[in-house]
C-alpha cells in the first residue's frame, strides 16, 4: 500500500465539514393593531460643523407637511436649548418654536428668548435649523431682533429648510420692513404677523392693518397671531379674508380655552400653555429657579463688563 493512498484517507478523516449557511434575517417588525403610536427608536444625530451630539427620536407620526392645515399644529413653545430641544423630540409636538437673538458676546446668532442669559445649553441658529430640518417638524422662528433678519434669512437658505415647514413670526414693524423680501425668497413659508401697537385689544381696525401688510408683502401663506385674551370676534372676521387666525398665551385650563378659541373661529395654531406662577411651585422648585435667575443675571453682568 502506498503512502500517498494513506495520506488521502487521512485528509478525508481530519477535514472539517463546512459550516451551514447563516439563517436569513427575520422580517422587519410591523405595528400590530392597537399598538400605541409615537417614537419607535432613539438614535443620535450629529449636527454639522462639529456641533454637539443630540439624541433624536424617530417619530413618523409627528412630522409636518405643507398640505396639513395649521389647525392640526401641536407646538413645542420653547426649544432654544439642547435640553428643551431633546424634550421636544420626545414629545408629540409636530412644530418646534425657537427665539432668535444675537449672542451676548459674539456676532453670531443663537436661540434665546430673553435679553439676558438663560439656563441650559443654548443652540446656535445653525444647529437649531439643521436639527429641526432633520426632525421633519414644522419650524417656527420668533424673530426677537428684527435688525438681524437678513442674517436669519441667509442662514435659512444655507441650511435648506423646506419652505412648506417654515414659519417666520414677526412683529408688526418688522413685517413692514421685511415682508416683501421674505415673500420673494420664501414664497411658500408661512408669514406670522403680530398686531400693531395699541391698548392690548385687537379690534377690526387693527386686523385691517395686519391684513393690509400681508397683501402688501405679496400674499402667500399667512397667519395672524394674537394673544388669546386680546382677540375680538370682529378681528377674527377680518383676518379670515386673508389667512388663518392663531392664538397663544397661558391659562389655568388650557384645554378649555383651546376649545373656546376653536368655537369662536380660530383656525390656525392654538398654543395655550399652563399658567406659571411662583405660588404654584414647591419650595425646592422656587429655590432652584431663584438660584438660576441669579446665576443668569450674574453671567450677563460679567459679559457686559468684559
Amino acid at each position: 500500500m502506498s503512502f500517498g493512498f494513506l495520506n488521502r484517507i487521512r485528509r478525508k478523516v481530519v477535514a472539517r465539514p463546512k459550516p451551514p449557511p447563516p439563517p436569513p434575517p427575520p422580517p422587519p417588525k410591523t405595528k400590530s393593531a392597537g399598538e400605541p403610536t409615537g417614537y419607535s427608536q432613539v438614535d443620535s444625530f450629529q449636527a454639522p460643523r462639529g456641533a454637539r451630539t443630540i439624541e433624536r427620536a424617530s417619530a413618523p407620526g409627528n412630522t409636518w407637511s405643507g398640505d396639513m392645515p395649521l389647525s392640526e399644529a401641536r407646538n413645542a413653545h420653547r426649544t432654544n436649548t439642547k435640553e428643551e430641544f431633546q424634550a421636544a423630540l420626545q414629545s408629540e409636538a409636530n412644530w418646534f418654536e425657537g427665539d432668535v437673538r444675537k449672542e451676548l458676546n459674539h456676532d453670531s446668532l443663537e436661540m434665546r428668548h430673553d435679553t439676558t442669559h438663560e439656563s441650559g445649553d443654548n443652540l446656535s441658529l445653525h444647529e437649531w435649523l439643521s436639527m429641526g430640518t432633520e426632525s421633519g417638524r414644522g419650524l417656527k422662528l420668533d424673530i426677537k431682533e428684527g435688525e438681524h433678519m437678513g442674517a436669519v434669512l441667509d442662514e435659512i437658505e444655507r441650511v435648506g429648510v423646506p419652505q412648506e415647514r417654515l414659519m417666520l413670526n414677526l412683529g408688526f414693524g418688522d413685517v413692514k420692513t421685511w415682508g416683501e423680501e421674505i415673500r420673494t425668497r420664501f414664497p411658500n413659508a408661512i408669514l406670522a404677523i403680530n398686531p400693531p401697537p395699541g391698548d392690548g385689544t385687537v379690534r377690526a381696525a387693527d386686523a385691517r392693518q395686519m391684513v393690509d401688510e400681508a397683501r402688501r408683502a405679496g400674499g402667500g401663506p399667512t397667519t395672524f397671531v394674537v394673544h388669546h385674551e386680546s382677540l375680538t370676534d370682529e378681528a377674527i372676521e377680518v383676518f379670515k379674508t386673508a389667512g388663518t387666525v392663531s392664538v397663544w398665551g397661558n391659562a389655568e385650563d388650557p384645554t378649555k380655552v383651546a376649545a373656546e378659541m376653536r368655537a369662536r373661529g380660530v383656525d390656525g395654531m392654538v398654543d395655550i400653555g399652563s399658567n406659571y406662577n411662583w405660588g404654584s411651585l414647591s419650595r425646592a422648585d422656587g429655590v432652584r429657579d431663584g438660584l438660576d435667575a441669579g446665576k443668569n443675571w450674574a453671567r450677563t453682568r460679567w459679559d457686559r463688563l468684559f
